[in-house]
């Protein structure tokens, strides 16, 4: 399967289709809004409606799971199903209307059994989905197909030619799957016979519609295989109810297998399906991820001031969100729009420096680059984006903040507190005693009454063994 990823996001499936553009995209790049369920999403740059692509490009292959099928087969309804099969086969009579209807049941049972799992259905149906009058009519259809298939097999058998007969038989068997495959997505047997529905199953999966009908095969003949080793050690009256419980296990495997193929090339057999309902964000979480997503998309095109202006509308809706506020700086520092960028910091440093202390470092690394001698004009602002900086050694910046810290902000409370954590930077991450033995003392003159002066009195010893070499 040639999947289709995000024009975007190389990584990431594509889930959206704009027929217009045309443009792939994937989750990432169109979120859902979970108060508006039914409004379909609009292409970012030409505003038509997007199609949805369902699970075409994200369903995992089949052979992947493999052992799912298994478990698909020992869920409660797929177990009653092989136990009614079970139980026909030891107290039923031997009235042939009352056989004809039991396999009108299984047939109905195990084609819900292809449909649900085409459409990404795990569980596996209850037994009751299989009374219904088009079950009935389901097996006359299959009858239909596998009859046409034994006299293909015998008509090439007249012919006396073993290369033909085997031509006949291995081609007959490669189709019947794909033949089932639509009987149970169209309920129509014209569909199931057309050589171009039973075509376009195979076409869509390729040559490896050759691995499903390998393991198909194989799992047909396990139930013969199983039975046949057992025979050895069981009784007739044991033997036949296993073997039906079995064949009943087993189908359901081979069943559920064809289904998620259907699933899994449902792009290029022209449907839409998904294995867990599509979700849509909070009305707030959407507006974020939207603005986000757009603005990505346009700055990718080349269109900057678009991208801009959709998240400044953004940042209109919601001044305080952070991640809207990392992304704008973001664009108008890359973008160089100097003194837009520095203006918004005044908001924005403040807010991150409270939520993200690391992410304002970042953004006072940016505002030096375009004006060297930039300082917030908030305190605390400035002791916590120091600290976030002396954290990763960034230690000459982080100081810059700290200097004189005393003279700009003369009311800031935390003076004692700042000028310890500039004193442990001079100390520590500079090697310089002299200035933060200074800070040290300045603390304890001007601010006697401060509770910090314990750590200050330690890390006074500290410096002054550190200055006498002891």
């Amino acid at each position: 399967m040639d999947v289709t990823y995000c024009r975007y996001h190389p990584a990431q499936p594509a889930t959206w289709h704009c027929p217009a553009c045309p443009r792939d995209y994937g989750d990432c790049c169109v979120p859902l809004n979970a108060e508006a369920p039914d409004d379909a999403p609009l292409c970012t740059l030409c505003r038509d409606k997007l199609h949805f692509l369902g699970a075409a490009n994200t369903a995992q292959p089949f052979w992947q799971r493999i052992p799912q099928f298994f478990l698909y087969g020992l869920q409660p309804g797929a177990l009653a199903f092989a136990a009614v099969l079970c139980l026909a086969s030891l107290f039923m009579p031997a009235w042939k209307l009352l056989w004809l209807a039991l396999f009108c049941v299984a047939t109905k049972y195990l084609q819900t059994v292809i449909e649900n799992a085409s459409l990404g259905v795990r569980e596996a149906p209850s037994l009751l989905t299989a009374f219904s009058a088009e079950g009935f009519s389901l097996f006359w259809r299959l009858l239909v197909i596998f009859f046409i298939a034994f006299a293909v097999v015998w008509l090439a058998a007249d012919f006396h030619s073993e290369a033909l007969f085997w031509a006949a038989t291995l081609g007959v068997q490669l189709l019947i799957p794909a033949s089932i495959i639509r009987l149970a997505l169209d309920k129509t047997l014209g569909g199931a016979l057309s050589p171009d529905q039973v075509g376009a199953v195979i076409k869509a999966m390729g040559w490896r519609y050759l691995i499903l009908w390998a393991f198909l095969f194989i799992l047909w003949q396990s139930p013969d295989w199983v039975t046949y080793m057992l025979s050895g050690g069981l009784p007739r009256v044991v033997l036949l109810p296993v073997a039906t419980l079995l064949f009943g296990y087993f189908s359901v495997v081979m069943c559920a297998m064809m289904g998620y193929a259907v699933f899994q090339y449902q792009g290029a057999l022209g449907y839409v399906a998904v294995e867990e309902e599509v979700r849509g964000y909070p009305a707030e979480e959407y507006r974020r991820r939207h603005a986000l997503a757009e603005a990505e998309i346009r700055l990718k095109e080349g269109q900057g001031t678009q991208a801009l202006e959709l998240l400044a509308r953004a940042l209109d809706v919601m001044p305080n969100d952070l991640r809207l506020n990392e992304r704008f700086h973001q664009l108008l520092f890359g973008l160089h729009a100097r003194e837009r960028c520095l203006r918004h910091l005044a908001h924005y440093l403040p807010l991150a420096a409270r939520l993200n202390p690391a992410q304002a470092a970042m953004a006072l690394l940016n505002a030096r680059q375009l004006q060297a001698d930039y300082l917030p004009d908030d305190a605390l602002v400035c002791e916590r984006v120091a600290q976030a900086l002396l954290e990763r050694h960034k230690t000459r910046e982080g100081l810059s903040l700290l200097r004189n810290l005393h003279l700009r902000f003369p009311d800031y409370p935390h003076i004692p507190r700042a000028y310890l954590l500039a004193a442990r930077g001079f100390a520590e991450d500079l090697g310089q005693i002299e200035p933060a033995q200074r800070l040290l003392g300045f603390i304890r003159a001007k601010y006697p009454q401060s509770p910090l002066l314990g750590e200050v009195a330690n890390l006074e010893a500290t410096l002054a063994r550190l200055a006498t070499g002891a």
